[in-house]
């Protein structure tokens, strides 16, 4: 794995672990639970993704980096909130914005990491292939996550998440396979579009429509 992509995921693993932490501290669950979440926001997508694509046990158990970044983050997170819980309390709607930044920042990460992966496999020059992988790292995390707090999955019902990564990834698959541009840079490029539509989307409340309203 080259330098670039490995900062990439540990960038990706910081801002997922983060966000996941967010939310278990909103939803009241305790130090385990934070630390468990994280985790599983962090690194879920990426485990299904590699077992989609065959390559077992995950890279997850295999590198145990990720895992202990995301469980250090979340820590980190938990002190921090712990000791501080009234201004925690007090700066929750601002909280809930840095969340959502985080996010955006893990979900444009994993959805180029995933299309990586795609194009390195046997099928890599299979566009939907590429994509779903690419979808699938980046939400899968936070399906578990969603699921395991019996909610419905964020990106099942509120503004445009799994479109963002589908956009992001798209231009990632299509500049790689048909310009010069420089991989590290097309990286930069299809995350920044995942982030923006994500932003965007939070800003402008964008939402697909609904069957009955």
């Amino acid at each position: 794995m080259d330098n670039f992509l490995l900062m990439l995921e540990l960038i990706g693993t910081i801002s997922f672990a983060l966000s996941g932490g967010m939310i278990a501290i909103h939803k009241k669950t305790d130090f385990f639970g934070v630390l468990l979440l994280a985790a599983v926001t962090a690194v879920g997508g990426g485990i299904i993704r590699d077992l989609i694509v065959g390559k077992t046990p995950p890279t997850a158990f295999i590198n145990q980096i990720y895992v202990l970044i995301a469980l250090a983050t979340a820590f980190i997170l938990f002190l921090c909130a712990r000791s501080n819980q009234e201004k925690y309390r007090q700066y929750e709607i601002q909280i809930s914005t840095i969340n959502n930044i985080f996010d955006a920042i893990g979900l444009g990460i994993f959805t180029v990491v995933g299309v990586q992966v795609g194009q390195q496999a046997e099928q890599g020059e299979n566009l939907f292939f590429c994509l779903f992988l690419g979808v699938v790292t980046a939400i899968g995390g936070g399906m578990i996550r969603d699921l395991m707090l019996k909610e419905i999955p964020f990106v099942l019902e509120k503004q445009v998440y799994a479109v963002a990564c589908l956009f992001g990834g798209a231009c990632y698959w299509y500049l790689t396979e048909l310009s010069s541009i420089e991989s590290d840079v097309i990286s930069i490029i299809s995350i920044s579009i995942v982030f923006a539509i994500r932003m965007l989307a939070t800003k402008y409340k964008w939402n697909l429509p609904k069957a009955i309203e």
